[in-house]
């Protein structure tokens, strides 16, 4: 099974740090774990209607939507 880009703690390439700050408590209800923002970049593409790719803020590598 493929790993979820945005449940990452740190880059795989960089190993760059992608927690921010923790989700508040009474949000958690809205949110899967880990409670955190994630610093990902999700990439959109109008075309396609959908997130195209994920990348890195750091090293600006990009992860297919079906990274593993």
């Amino acid at each position: 099974m493929n790993p979820d880009v945005t449940k990452l703690e740190n880059c795989p390439e960089c190993d760059a740090n992608w927690v921010d700050s923790l989700i508040p408590e009474h949000l958690w209800e809205n949110y899967s774990p880990p409670y955190f923002y994630s610093r990902v970049i999700a990439c959109y593409d109008r075309d396609l209607d959908r997130t195209a790719y994920f990348m890195c803020p750091d090293c600006k590598h990009r992860f297919d939507r079906s990274y593993g």
